[in-house]
């Protein structure tokens, strides 16, 4: 009961089950979740109006953000039940290139560092005032733990890699670079 102009797959630790964003331009953006049995396919909306992210490494939570990007939510795979939601506006900084005009949005690309540590970011917004932002942010409570400094400058979103790791593509797309947590934190 959709009709696509686009769509993204997010895949889940159990290969039996799969996400669908589906882009519906104007018309809306509704997250299915699917399960295959072996025998039948089940789907189920889990949001309307919202993009998935990613899943955790334990295939327990789901991060969403809403077509405007405004906010960011962790739901419960189970159910698709909201648990917590973290709005960039009021939360995330603006760039320090930006003149304060500007409204702070997060990426449609999310990574887990691990079950409890997301990474996203607002490189989308801060595109035309500097480099990219990444953010740390506390699944547990949906908090801002900070921004990640990296030793050179990085362009476009934060995807998962696997294993607590993440990767990045360079603005002209020649370069990829992995990344993971300071085990020193």
């Amino acid at each position: 009961m959709t009709v696509a102009s686009g769509s993204e797959h997010t895949p889940h630790p159990d290969p039996a089950r799969m996400g669908l964003s589906v882009g519906e331009g104007e018309e809306g953006s509704p997250v299915l979740w699917g399960r295959w049995d072996g025998r039948r396919l089940a789907a189920e909306r889990i949001g309307v109006e919202r993009i998935l992210l990613a899943a955790s490494p334990s295939g327990r939570r789901l991060p969403t953000v809403d077509t405007g990007r405004w906010s960011l939510a962790l739901h419960r795979t189970q159910d698709g039940s909201v648990l917590r939601e973290l709005d960039a506006q009021g939360t995330v900084p603006g760039h320090p290139g930006s003149t304060g005009e500007d409204r702070v949005h997060w990426d449609h690309d999310a990574a887990f560092v691990d079950e409890d540590t997301l990474i996203a970011g607002t490189s989308g917004c801060d595109a035309r005032h500097g480099g990219a932002r990444h953010w740390l942010v506390d699944a547990r409570g949906m908090t801002l733990r900070g921004e990640i400094s990296y030793p050179v400058p990085v362009s476009g979103p934060a995807r998962p890699a696997g294993d607590g790791a993440w990767y990045t593509v360079s603005g002209d797309g020649a370069l990829v670079r992995l990344w993971e947590p300071d085990r020193e934190d």
